[in-house]
């Protein structure tokens, strides 16, 4: 259907540019292609014949000199916290702490219905706030060598391990930016924020790690293909400029674009499922059916698994944790650890209880290294069930949307002579009525609201944009309705409904989020396969147990479903990666590739012709 779509609202391609795709390709190497893999925390790039790719800090760090007369700028390693009185703050959360806290009390943990038994913060904490650091010897992967020249004062940019083993003092020196935040670039008002500095920024890491890390130097790229994962959901200018930078700036051959939830699914081996990317800022939700990524089953939450972190520290700090000195905001040393907790402590297993004896490391500013003992109990489980009980995440943001793709009239380009105020413009030449297509005003905004599908109403077929409108009070709104009139509703919702903002702007729960994603596909077969295919992919679904209680919770609200949550053998941050690796050496993909001449000679144009999704 959404191939139809796409046919109808491009009749006017362009004979030229079809002419230039039949020609015939030379055959590519997978040696000669890189995998360019962006996301908000981490890089990952490398040539599609690797086994896996190179994975870097996506920053950089530029040094400051004593006359600037203006304070350094720090883009933060995880998301702040809200920006309100720290006393509040505290308060508003161990209010949610304890109501998460009940939940689990109630947990059933085993055959003979015995209830979980916690452990109080309290009595972590008599325990935590005794415990002295003690002094240890350099782990094996720090020699003593590298440990007195990890560091280089004289260097004008610094990357990767330099940043993230940089402490507060050093980083006074320097203005250290990451190029995006929560799924898109990061543009904003501050120094370094506009597009083009922001693209500087992607131009020296990337330059960074084809150069010094995979050994490929930058004069060599005309004889080298870039493939680029992309996120399902998209701002048509930046991919405009993704693809200036590759094929201009640092001069490619030639490249193409890949969806990352579709390049996912090529990794995994799966021709149809939804797609739940969890990084390291946002979590994307995409249902792929024959490798296309369904337009209005396509969202994008602002949280992931920084936004845990906080939870975490948090938690600990409930309970004593006893690096006192312990400063996210400032520290990319001590940002850092959070994440190394969260993967070593944290997991949603509700039959493990009781307080937990763990360890762990810092290395501080004179090259000492400290050895920590602390004891967790439910702060294990409860940092990560922040992804079901959402008012936890209050404290990184109380108010967050879901964002789906921007309606075609919102993004136009001068350069895209067959976008949809071309269309609109011209209609009255074809004979269609100006209301027939819908005005760029109409359109209030990207962003999708958080109330049920019960509750949301369809559009007139044809019309194809998600139109914002005010709540309606006389929609009928969900009582004790039984399981299955839930269920039908459920799996009955048009697949070009309109969505409302919720009042209060509440964070939408993981589960919630992919049920009411899925229930925008098509039709009910198209439901009942993406319901009984859920990959989860991305940095932060390592946890251990999140994928059986992500089931179970999404079993509860769709009875009578085949529910399969799964996760592929592999390093889950790497899915996407090698699924684009997969799909740039085969045959199907030489008619996606667009070259440098190409791209000069058409511009946007062409990637309404070439893009392996509906541009």
């Amino acid at each position: 259907m959404q191939r139809s779509r796409a046919s109808s609202t491009s009749s006017g391609r362009n004979p030229h540019i079809n002419t230039a795709c039949s020609q015939s390709v030379q055959p590519l190497e997978a040696p000669k292609i890189i995998v360019i893999h962006p996301g908000s925390q981490h890089l990952r790039i490398g040539r599609a014949a690797d086994l896996n790719p190179l994975t870097i800090l996506h920053a950089v760090a530029y040094r400051r000199f004593h006359n600037d007369g203006d304070w350094p700028y720090h883009d933060q390693l995880l998301p702040p916290l809200e920006n309100i009185n720290p006393a509040q703050l505290q308060v508003e959360f161990e209010e949610q702490r304890l109501v998460v806290s009940r939940i689990l009390q109630n947990c059933i943990v085993d055959e003979q219905n015995r209830f979980r038994v916690a452990t109080p913060p309290q009595q972590l904490a008599n325990f935590n706030r005794s415990s002295v650091a003690e002094k240890v010897t350099a782990p094996s992967q720090f020699g003593a060598m590298e440990e007195q020249s990890w560091l280089d004062r004289t260097a004008a940019v610094l990357y990767d391990e330099h940043i993230l083993r940089m402490s507060a003092f050093d980083a006074r020196d320097f203005d250290i930016h990451f190029p995006i935040q929560r799924g898109e670039l990061n543009v904003h008002k501050g120094k370094g924020g506009s597009l083009q500095s922001t693209l500087t920024h992607l131009e020296r890491i990337w330059s960074y790690a084809l150069e010094q890390r995979l050994k490929i130097p930058l004069s060599e790229l005309g004889t080298h293909s870039a493939v680029l994962v992309v996120n399902d959901v998209y701002i048509r200018r930046h991919l405009r400029e993704a693809m200036t930078l590759l094929l201009q700036r640092l001069g490619f051959q030639r490249c193409f674009l890949v969806q990352d939830s579709v390049a996912s699914t090529y990794g995994a081996g799966i021709g149809h499922g939804c797609v739940v990317d969890i990084g390291a800022q946002k979590t994307s939700i995409a249902c792929i059916e024959d490798g296309i990524s369904q337009l209005d089953a396509r969202v994008r939450l602002s949280y992931g698994g920084g936004d845990l972190n906080q939870v975490l520290l948090m938690l600990l700090r409930k309970c004593g944790f006893p690096y006192r000195e312990c400063s996210v905001q400032e520290s990319y040393v001590d940002a850092h650890l959070l994440d190394e907790l969260k993967e070593r402590f944290c997991h949603l297993h509700a039959n493990i209880c009781g307080a937990q004896e763990k360890h762990f490391m810092v290395r501080k500013q004179n090259g000492q290294w400290l050895r920590y003992t602390l004891q967790v109990g439910d702060e294990a489980i409860m940092a990560p069930l922040a992804l079901f009980y959402t008012e936890l995440l209050n404290i990184t943001g109380k108010t967050r949307c879901v964002y789906t793709q921007k309606s075609s009239q919102e993004q136009y380009d001068c350069e895209d002579c067959f976008d949809a105020e071309y269309l609109r413009e011209t209609g009255r030449r074809m004979g269609v009525r100006g209301g027939e297509i819908p005005n760029a005003a109409s359109t209030v905004s990207n962003r999708l609201p958080c109330y049920s599908l019960s509750q949301v109403p369809a559009v007139p077929d044809g019309e194809e944009e998600l139109i914002i409108v005010d709540q309606d009070e006389s929609m009928p709104a969900i009582g004790n309705n039984n399981a299955q009139q839930q269920q039908s509703q459920l799996l009955q919702t048009p697949a070009s409904s309109a969505c409302y903002y919720s009042p209060t702007g509440q964070i939408l729960p993981l589960d919630m989020a992919i049920i009411r994603a899925i229930g925008r596909c098509a039709s009910y077969e198209t439901k009942r396969k993406m319901f009984g295919s859920i990959l989860l992919v991305g940095s932060s679904v390592k946890l251990p147990g999140l994928a059986a209680w992500l089931e179970n919770r999404i079993s509860q609200q769709v009875p009578g479903l085949e529910v399969n949550v799964f996760s592929k053998g592999m390093d889950a941050g790497m899915v996407a990666w090698k699924g684009a690796a997969i799909m740039s050496v085969l045959e199907s993909a030489r008619e996606l590739w667009i070259s440098q001449k190409e791209w000069q000679r058409y511009g946007l144009r062409i990637l309404r012709e070439r893009s392996p999704f509906l541009w």
